[in-house]
């Protein structure tokens, strides 16, 4: 099993490279998201590659690198999150504006509850006998960045079912990258979770990895074959396969709510 998780792990670092100079490759300034995903990656390259230099001068404490980058990568995975939906949505600017103050309450609402249950977990795990702070300090992380990645998991679901069901018009290498992130930030975290509730079950933890590292392989090579300059002007709906009328009735729906709350929004302006 551990040898077909290093040679997963292999492909990863080799697809990773591949899809960064992919997506700056592309240059369109208009869609950040890839810029931020590039970043992203990049980030978890450089991660891979300090835990190596920790293995090889173990002078390096392996704690503070890890807490360094998974910070970061949270970081990150917020800024995703934001750079998506703009991205998906900014035909609608009304729209938009309402998905961003939607955000900051489900991400203000996830880092409440996940602190309001920090202390319970906080004593569950070991955590609460660490006597170095550090120790208490990544346990305490741990604790937070699980209720932050479950709200983006089902943000980015909500994104998808709205342009799944919404006849939206993008980019193809949007709609392709918009399908594969959020297969690969959902089935990436929530098999991080399962793996973290079976810390004391090592086969159980070999395959979860496995599987993580399946999954990430098989988005990357997703994307690196189907993300291409050509797809940046070819534009696509990829949303519910509507008759035409019906389409055009949601088109017209979604426009309407669309001015409705740009409409709201410079009013409320005007009044501060």
């Amino acid at each position: 099993m551990t040898s077909w998780t290093s040679l997963t792990q292999y492909a990863i670092e080799v697809l990773a490279v591949a899809l960064i100079f992919r997506l700056v490759k592309l240059r369109d300034r208009r869609i950040g998201v890839y810029t931020v995903f590039a970043v992203f990656l990049g980030v978890q390259l450089a991660g891979a590659l300090a835990y190596f230099a920790c293995r090889q001068w173990h002078q390096l404490d392996y704690r503070v690198v890890w807490f360094s980058f998974a910070a970061t990568l949270a970081l990150f995975s917020l800024f995703l999150v934001y750079s998506l939906a703009r991205a998906v949505l900014s035909e609608l600017p009304g729209i938009l504006r309402f998905s961003r103050i939607f955000l900051n309450i489900v991400f203000l609402l996830a880092i409440i509850i996940a602190f309001s249950t920090a202390k319970a977990e906080y004593w569950m795990v070991p955590a609460g006998n660490f006597d170095e702070r550090l120790n208490r300090l990544i346990a305490v992380f741990k604790i937070a960045d699980k209720g932050i990645s479950l709200a983006a998991v089902l943000i980015l679901i909500a994104i998808l079912g709205f342009i799944l069901w919404f006849p939206v018009k993008m980019s193809r290498n949007l709609a392709v990258f918009s399908v594969g992130f959020v297969i690969y930030f959902a089935s990436k975290t929530g098999l991080e979770l399962l793996s973290l509730y079976n810390a004391a079950s090592l086969k159980t933890q070999d395959i979860l990895g496995l599987g993580v590292n399946i999954v990430l392989v098989s988005c990357f090579l997703y994307w690196v074959l189907f993300i291409d300059a050509k797809g940046q002007a070819i534009e696509v709906r990829i949303g519910h396969g509507w008759h035409r009328d019906e389409q055009e009735k949601l088109i017209g729906q979604l426009e309407a709510l669309n001015k409705a709350l740009l409409r709201s929004s410079e009013q409320f302006v005007r009044k501060d």
